[in-house]
């Protein structure tokens, strides 16, 4: 009884503190993830040099997402979402391998001692597939996003980026792999990230290839 009188003597402010509290940890804790993630991402590109592209298909790591991949590898994810037989959605997207390969009953499977998710080898297969036959799939995200680099763009809707960069404006050499949101700082866009984004969906529109 001593319990719930004093649960009962707590005021709603007290109540609605704590619950502040609470979500004030939650987001901090969710922020240090992204960070964290963000982080990891960038300096395994660097390592990598993902810049040059031709990315060797057999540094693909579980923690990565389809759309960091996809980035990487200058691969639609229109077509690794069909080789791999997933739905195409934002949340199949942004999640890591490891959870895609465990919601869609991939399996573990094992290479020497090692044991892995399955989803690995059949992502770094449709890759090796698509770099030998590459098809242009329209961009399937609604659009030119930042997150995408003037090669993906050129890849999803068959545009040459020399095409695109004439057109824009913008030197090719080196800066084709380069996701626009960096390009944009190492180029000095004077129109910034949306001017950016927004000169190469024009080309886009302008040679039909926005879907």
């Amino acid at each position: 009884m001593g319990i719930i009188n004093k649960l009962k003597s707590i005021s709603k402010i007290q109540i609605l503190a704590v619950v502040l509290i609470l979500i004030g940890l939650v987001a901090m804790v969710r922020y240090g993830i992204g960070t964290f993630n963000a982080y990891r991402e960038i300096q395994y590109a660097r390592a990598n040099n993902f810049g040059a592209g031709n990315v060797d298909p057999n540094i693909l790591r579980p923690w990565m997402s389809m759309r960091y991949i996809a980035v990487a590898y200058a691969v639609p994810q229109e077509y690794l979402f069909h080789e791999l037989g997933i739905p195409m959605e934002r949340r199949n997207s942004e999640v890591s391998l490891f959870d895609l390969n465990d919601q869609f009953h991939f399996g573990p499977t094992t290479q020497g001692d090692k044991r892995y998710p399955a989803i690995l080898d059949k992502v770094r297969d449709a890759i090796i597939k698509y770099r030998e036959n590459p098809v242009p799939t329209g961009l399937r995200e609604g659009g030119v996003r930042p997150w995408m680099s003037i090669q993906y763009v050129a890849n999803s809707t068959g545009i040459p980026a020399e095409t695109i960069f004439a057109q824009i404006g913008v030197p090719a050499d080196g800066n084709a792999y380069i996701p626009l949101e960096f390009l944009v700082d190492a180029i000095k866009y004077k129109g910034g990230l949306r001017g950016l984004t927004d000169a190469v969906q024009r080309v886009v529109d302008a040679n039909g290839a926005s879907q």
